[in-house]
């Protein structure tokens, strides 16, 4: 469906399809630019308005520089239950820089070197590793980072969970979880917004299978290695090192799935059988699949929620084939198109569950309006007080159940054609970059062609019960 043109130029004049988050130096005195990059990454608008950092995590990232690589290698000793790694950032600078942070939970660093020369550094906050380069990093850099660090990673404890490196109740560990997990295992910017290309090799002792997002490039009696070569976000990383089976089916299309099966998994088998399915029908909605790899990590500890880590999902022994379904249109919805801000996830958790209403459309004839009409007649008052675009810090998992409902009446409100057209065009027009809640409006509305001010009032920012259908304001 193609935009109408004075829609699509007004979106197009606030960077709709190729806006990045950016980074802002803080000047450190009036008129001089700062060298010092900036403890919490700043985002800025296509049209130069600062946003700030993340309002629910503002530590999160860091600014002053942009990573294109990770390369992790790392030891695991389950006996004792540590790890001793070495990262290698590659990364170019978006400012001078005389001091820099990563973001590193935990863990002791042994030393820092920064293009081969010695780094002072230090520890900050909660997970801030502060670096001085020996030299000033001129604008436009390239430079490259290696941390040495060993430790006992710790999880984080949240609201809804447990995210990060964890012990497996059944040997090994994985590592998991949103809003933030890699940084309990490796030196990173952890924003969503700062995508990189990523590579690990993980030694471990025999019996130990070692699993991560990518392909597995190379298999030694003792070290395996991981790599993913399209560029994903920190919050879309999984490690796992455990007793797995390794299995691999061909998906339609040609992708290869790869199948990690805890040995005590109740489920895998069936979670993996319900992949080629879940793509066949994905690919018919949402166009050519999205990630250069496929399949599933199936594990035997409870989840409270399926983790679509890109490429790789992370499910659990309660999960089942809707489960896969959501995790699948995930890699459209959630790493194809990410995030900006953490008050945008509900926006692609969204649409990637609604997937499974249409597909218990197509596959048993569940008639989703009924479906739809039922649970908008029986939410409560405090269902409608959540707030979609701004659910709250710690919450941002809470609200899909509304968001549910929230894409159905959109579906009802601009067409079937225009719904369509929404649900795979923006991720495809969006490939590999971050975006926010005021995006996706404003490309719904030109697609659409309708002002959808007051839809997106009721139902996106609205904490009361909406119209069920608003009707367009042209």
């Amino acid at each position: 469906m193609a935009l109408p043109r004075k829609r699509w130029r007004a979106a197009a004049a606030l960077g709709l399809a190729v806006t990045a988050g950016s980074s802002l130096a803080v000047g450190a005195a009036e008129g001089q630019p700062s060298t010092v990059g900036t403890d919490g990454y700043v985002h800025v608008a296509p049209n130069g308005v600062v946003l700030g950092v993340d309002p629910y995590y503002p530590e999160d990232g860091n600014g002053g520089y942009d990573v294109g690589d990770y390369n992790v290698a790392l030891d695991y000793d389950p006996r004792r239950e540590v790890i001793a790694a070495k990262a290698t950032i590659r990364a170019t600078t978006t400012q001078q820089l005389s001091r820099f942070n990563l973001d590193l939970r935990g863990l002791t660093v042994r030393s820092v070197t920064v293009d081969g020369a010695p780094a002072r550094f230090t520890r900050a906050k909660e997970h801030e590793l502060v670096i001085t380069p020996a030299a000033v990093l001129a604008e436009g850099a390239a430079f490259t980072v290696v941390v040495d660090y060993f430790g006992s990673p710790t999880p984080i404890r949240t609201e809804s969970g447990v995210t990060g490196w964890r012990r497996s109740h059944f040997g090994g560990v994985f590592a998991v979880g949103a809003p933030h997990s890699a940084l309990t295992w490796l030196p990173l910017n952890d924003t969503s917004v700062d995508r990189a290309t990523f590579r690990v090799s993980v030694t471990a002792p025999a019996g130990y299978t070692v699993v991560s997002n990518g392909v597995r490039s190379s298999q030694t009696a003792a070290t395996t290695t991981w790599t993913e070569d399209r560029p994903i976000s920190p919050n879309a990383l999984m490690l796992a090192v455990g007793p797995y089976r390794l299995t691999e089916t061909a998906l339609p299309g040609g992708v290869r799935a790869t199948h990690a099966t805890s040995v005590y998994s109740p489920n895998g088998s069936a979670l993996a059988a319900a992949l080629p399915k879940a793509v066949e029908f994905l690919t018919s909605k949402l166009g050519d699949y999205p990630q250069g790899t496929a399949g599933g990590v199936y594990v035997a500890d409870y989840l409270p929620d399926t983790f679509p880590a890109q490429g790789r999902p992370v499910l659990g022994p309660t999960a089942c084939a809707d489960d896969v379904m959501y995790a699948t249109a995930a890699q459209w919805w959630g790493n194809r198109v990410g995030i900006k801000m953490w008050k945008d996830l509900p926006l692609v958790e969204s649409f990637a569950r609604y997937t499974v209403w249409m597909w218990d459309a197509e596959r048993a004839g569940v008639d989703i309006e009924d479906r739809y009409q039922r649970a908008f007649r029986s939410a409560s008052p405090a269902f409608w007080n959540r707030k979609l675009s701004d659910p709250g810090r710690g919450r941002e998992l809470s609200v899909s159940d509304k968001g549910v409902l929230m894409v159905h009446a959109l579906r009802k409100q601009i067409g079937e054609d225009a719904f369509l057209a929404v649900l795979r065009g923006f991720p495809e027009i969006n490939d590999n970059w971050p975006q926010g809640w005021h995006d996706w409006e404003l490309y719904t509305e030109a697609v659409a062609d309708q002002d959808l001010h007051d839809f997106f009032a009721a139902w996106v920012d609205g904490t009361t019960v909406p119209p069920t259908v608003v009707p367009p304001a042209r």
